[in-house]
């Protein structure tokens, strides 16, 4: 072969990627440099890889888009590695057909990747020509390093992955360790967004339903802000406050920023944060379940209907991206039940649709309480 200024051949990519392997001899440094340089061209190696170390199950996979694709968050975590076994088998399998899910997948593969160091380049070129011997010590000395993090700086894990490790097919395992251990060290609005649910369920101090957060009894006197807040809310203002100073126009911790006002009862602030976000991000539901809360919280605190019916549109221009959501219809619900005055037959028709996705635990408990209130009241006023 000798050196091109375009694009590699399918050819090329093919040989390539069976010699990355181990299944010939070491590719010509040509090669090599190329990638380094070419987005493209290692967008299509790691196709081929995804497709030999079956990510894609097979490489004529039908790429008709599935109306049951999962969030982004979960895919994030699959490429990191956080995900159960069980939950990485169906997402894998999901993306395998998905035009969506696969391409975000291999997204986020290469974002948790870095560009090639000195020290990377020398553990590459070991194991191109490594034995099957060499690689089962790695592997064990590897583990060894993720019982003990402390022995290794956060900083060398990024520094030893690369997109160049998902190509060795004896280690995938070992990459994905090494990424989750990267991954699980750096301060994110999902780590920050897990904080705030949890702060949700230690002390529920609102009615509406948090995403993400387990169940809580709520109870009247709880109801506004708290003198004494959950540790870990503050724990998450700590971190969107660092990140905050370093990137004030990222709409994902514009966000959670809004999410931790709201959790303070600081509904005018989130509100604020909240609008700021979605407008960088106009289609992200999450923002838009959030600000309809900051609203609803407006309205309770201030006996404000516009902010009701505020939060009554984006609840339902977020339904309408993603139907059938238990929370936010338990959310909407809500909302046309506290209005000014109530729309009860709108309750009534969100608690029914909502018990009918999930009718049993204890938020569904909690719905069927609100919905026996309506048609009691509906009863005696007759």
């Amino acid at each position: 072969m000798k050196q091109q200024s375009e694009h590699l051949s399918n050819a090329q990519i093919d040989q390539y990627g069976k010699r990355a392997s181990g299944a010939g001899p070491e590719t010509e440094a040509w090669v090599e440099t190329h990638l380094d340089d070419c987005p493209s061209c290692r967008s299509r190696v790691l196709e081929f890889q995804r497709t030999q170390f079956a990510l894609l199950p097979d490489p004529k996979v039908n790429t008709v888009s599935s109306s049951n694709c999962p969030c982004e968050e979960d895919l994030r975590n699959l490429a990191a590695g956080l995900c159960a076994e069980p939950i990485a088998k169906k997402l894998k399998a999901h993306a395998s057909n998905c035009e969506r899910c696969g391409p975000l997948l291999q997204e986020y593969i290469e974002d948790f990747s870095d560009e090639s160091s000195p020290e990377e380049q020398a553990a590459l070129a070991q194991l191109r020509s490594a034995s099957p011997e060499w690689q089962r010590q790695k592997a064990r000395e590897m583990l060894m390093q993720a019982r003990e993090p402390e022995l290794v700086p956060a900083t060398d894990w990024r520094r030893l992955f690369s997109w160049k490790w998902i190509m060795v097919p004896a280690l995938p395992a070992i990459a994905l360790i090494a990424m989750g251990i990267w991954y699980l060290q750096r301060d994110t609005p999902e780590k920050v967004e897990k904080l705030l649910a949890q702060a949700y369920t230690e002390q529920r101090t609102m009615e509406m339903r948090w995403p993400g957060a387990e169940y809580k009894a709520f109870s009247t006197p709880e109801r506004g802000p708290s003198n004494s807040a959950p540790p870990s809310t503050y724990e998450a203002k700590a971190y969107i406050l660092r990140e905050l100073s370093k990137k004030p126009n990222d709409p994902a911790w514009l966000r959670s920023l809004g999410q931790e006002q709201m959790l303070e009862w600081h509904s005018d602030e989130a509100i604020t944060n909240l609008n700021r976000s979605l407008q960088l991000s106009p289609n992200s539901v999450p923002t838009m379940v959030d600000l309809a809360m900051a609203y609803s919280q407006r309205a309770e605190l201030q006996q404000d209907v516009n902010a009701s019916r505020q939060s009554i549109m984006l609840l339902s221009e977020a339904l309408s991206l993603r139907p059938n959501d238990p929370v936010i219809l338990f959310n909407r619900a809500l909302t046309y039940q506290r209005m000014s005055p109530p729309l009860y037959e709108s309750a009534l028709a969100d608690w029914e649709s909502y018990l009918k996705i999930e009718p049993h635990g204890p938020w569904s408990d909690e719905a069927r309480q609100h919905k026996r209130k309506i048609e009691e009241l509906k009863k005696n006023s007759r």
